[in-house]
């Protein structure tokens, strides 16, 4: 039987390199997957060329060095965060902003996402433990802040449906009802990053303490590491 370790493929050369002129702080592919979007130290958010390497937009911020970014699903919103803890929004294909830079949090915003149909920008503060859902169509606040707790918050996540919020804090993950704001699922593995299926039915999560990487199954309740099972939430090894 062939060896599963045969067929990974392990290069350390890169197919081609992009100058960002500063310290890259985020990256997004968009939908089309011809672009990619970075932003930087520097607080400028460039748009690139995946094929031919070329800067086809420069965007400049309020000068902080940028933080997080998220793109809408449908490729067409473009959300930055700064140091300061401000976010500011382009339209992608004119470059147009959508909205002044506006305080979101009082301090560096870690994390950000757009929700599937894009009506809602959540973003996430460490220094403030909370999470805060915007309207994109006013860029005012939608309902009270998501509370969690004095737990800095490193990562959050929409569902492809939009129904759940997954969110990473140094606690612990927890997932809530993105149209109620209330915690329904908390599980006390401390983590640093988050991706749901296309399909919606498990959240991968990045342990902050380890090297491992967990599957989550939404459905179950249940947590695989490397296909092998463990207790509901807990992290207690059957």
């Amino acid at each position: 039987m062939e060896d599963p370790a045969q067929r990974i493929i392990r290069s350390s050369t890169p197919v081609r390199e992009f100058d960002n002129l500063d310290e890259v702080a985020a990256v997004a592919v968009f939908p089309d997957r011809r672009r990619m979007a970075t932003n930087s130290s520097d607080g400028m958010l460039r748009v690139w060329d995946l094929k031919t390497g070329v800067m086809l937009k420069e965007l400049e911020g309020r000068g902080d060095a940028m933080r997080d970014m998220a793109l809408s699903r449908d490729g067409q919103i473009i959300a930055c965060s700064d140091e300061s803890g401000y976010v500011i929004a382009w339209h992608i294909e004119t470059g147009r902003a959508l909205t002044p830079a506006f305080r979101a949090h009082s301090g560096d915003i870690w994390s950000m996402d757009f929700s599937p149909d894009g009506s809602t920008l959540a973003t996430a503060a460490s220094n403030d433990n909370t999470i805060k859902l915007w309207s994109t169509a006013t860029w005012q606040p939608q309902g009270p802040p998501m509370n969690c707790d004095y737990h800095y918050v490193n990562c959050i996540r929409y569902s492809p449906s939009g129904e759940f919020l997954a969110i990473a804090t140094d606690r612990g993950i927890s997932t809530w009802n993105a149209a109620t704001s209330q915690s329904i699922l908390c599980f006390g593995i401390p983590s640093v990053s988050l991706v749901w299926t296309p399909d919606g039915t498990r959240l991968l999560s990045g342990d902050r303490n380890d090297i491992t990487i967990r599957e989550w199954d939404r459905p179950g309740h249940r947590s695989v590491i490397f296909g092998k099972a463990i207790l509901a939430f807990t992290g207690a090894s059957l």
